[in-house]
């Protein structure tokens, strides 16, 4: 069952937060799941972010469609900058899909995009030990009026697809 949770106090996401910022984390049960308690956190990432479901990428369409005349980046143009990789070769700065990598350490991977009006970050953390849970955490930094409002208007859509990509993830096989 996916909850809402709080972000773990050793995510690197806690160093990018500021006060005012937005913040959603969502948590997992990895209990049944050692194959993602023993992968490469990369790898992990990967198939948490990955959006599988079609409502979703018609959604990401009709977003795209609607923000390009404002010139705000779109899923597409982020995507096409990204290098394939090998999951296991990937690094800071290059992509997943069009989630940009900040920073990748043992447990947790940090993901984003900085744009004119927001910059996020998205955290994707293992938590191991006798209760293990895989976090999902995005905080957004709005710079203007113009990220209050994309943001709201994205918020229930952006939950949505959140707590079923963790949904998702936890029932699909790694790699799949």
């Amino acid at each position: 069952m996916i909850a809402a949770d709080t972000l773990p106090l050793d995510s690197q996401l806690n160093a990018y937060r500021q006060p005012k910022d937005f913040m959603d984390v969502y948590s997992g049960d990895l209990s049944v799941r050692p194959d993602l308690l023993e992968c490469d956190i990369r790898a992990f990432g990967v198939h948490f972010t990955t959006i599988d479901m079609a409502w979703a990428q018609k959604l990401l369409i009709l977003r795209d469609q609607v923000v390009r005349p404002l010139g705000l980046k779109t899923t597409k143009d982020l995507a096409k900058d990204g290098v394939k990789k090998p999951v296991l070769d990937l690094q800071a700065g290059d992509r997943i899909q069009f989630f940009k990598i900040y920073q990748i350490g043992a447990d947790e991977i940090l993901l984003g995009e900085d744009d004119w009006h927001q910059d996020f970050r998205l955290s994707v953390f293992r938590k191991r030990g006798p209760s293990p849970r895989v976090y999902v955490s995005t905080c957004c930094q709005r710079h203007n009026i113009f990220g209050h409002a994309y943001l709201a208007a994205i918020l229930p859509f952006h939950k949505m697809l959140v707590k079923q990509s963790l949904e998702n993830g936890l029932k699909r096989p790694l790699g799949g």
